[in-house]
């Protein structure tokens, strides 16, 4: 399996668990309320199969899955947070670093709005941190991974931020 993005950038949510109410939209037509389709999946399968569709280079079928999440959440739920971040990595796997920023950038405002600081928001400033790494601007993105750092993202995904800090900050070789 491929995986486009760094390890840190395809974390779960953080520890953020899917609520017992998992549909807002009303039963496919000709099935009863309480009746379980085969079809349906919960918001936590979408996010897995959008997760597999990406590593699998399938940026579109994974920003399907994540549409069908958006369509089914509250836009204050918290793991909003983790659907613009995965937004943020469709776009970033594509190149289109404007688009995966406006993504971030709304992950960022969403989580300062509920007040949540968590491994999610780090995952949200890592990516913005590699956006702007990949347009070379090197000491604003720094900034955002020391963000990301103060989050206490999970080992790997420390690890790796630091990498990525003493790449940029290190002087250049000969």
């Amino acid at each position: 399996m491929t995986v486009l993005l760094s390890p840190w950038c395809l974390a779960s949510c953080g520890g953020v668990q899917p609520a017992d109410e998992e549909y807002v939209a009303a039963p496919p037509e000709g099935e009863e309320e309480g009746e379980e389709s085969a079809s349906q999946d919960t918001i936590e399968e979408h996010f897995q199969k959008a997760d597999k569709l990406l590593a699998d280079e399938n940026g579109p079928e994974a920003l399907l899955e994540l549409q069908e999440v958006a369509r089914r959440l509250d836009p204050n739920d918290p793991r909003m947070l983790r659907y613009h971040e995965r937004i943020g990595s469709v776009h970033f796997a594509e190149n289109d670093f404007t688009a995966a920023k406006e993504s971030y950038t709304r992950a960022i405002k969403l989580s300062k709005d509920l007040r949540v600081e968590d491994a999610a928001v780090a995952d949200v400033y890592t990516g913005m941190g590699l956006c702007l790494l990949r347009e070379r601007n090197n000491a604003y993105a720094a900034k955002f991974f020391r963000k990301a750092l103060s989050l206490d993202p999970p080992k790997a995904t420390r690890k790796a931020i630091e990498a990525q800090l003493q790449r940029i900050e290190s002087p250049a070789g000969p």
